[in-house]
């Protein structure tokens, strides 16, 4: 399964290639949902402290530690995604989109109407 290409790489193709992964080692055990959470949220950590104590505009020069804990935020979430055994992930997010759309309207929202804290 070629996992390269964003033009034709779906969430189902990350969900089993996740899963295949997850079950090759037997690791279903420790994955509960709530552990997955928060394996999640420490990858999201790891994410920001390559941002900590930069700039606004900081964007590392060598892209590699950024990238990894981008992917890894993506893996466990893709593992919770497993876990609860969502049917449509997609429709989900979907969804959501929809429901900020109303929530945050284009005529309230914008830039030009968004004032910086």
């Amino acid at each position: 399964m070629d996992l390269k290409n964003d033009s034709s790489t779906t969430i189902m193709d990350f969900r089993r290639k996740v899963k295949n992964f997850i079950d090759e080692r037997d690791w279903n055990q420790y994955h509960s949902p709530k552990a997955l959470a928060i394996a999640l949220n420490i990858e999201a950590a790891e994410l920001l402290e390559v941002f900590l104590f930069q700039s606004d505009d900081f964007v590392p020069k060598n892209l590699d530690s950024l990238t990894d804990e981008m992917a890894d935020v993506f893996i466990y979430l893709i593992n919770l995604v497993n876990s609860l055994k969502l049917e449509n992930f997609t429709e989900i997010i979907a969804q959501k989109i929809e429901k900020n759309a109303i929530k945050y309207p284009i005529k309230e929202f914008s830039a030009k109407n968004y004032k910086k804290q």
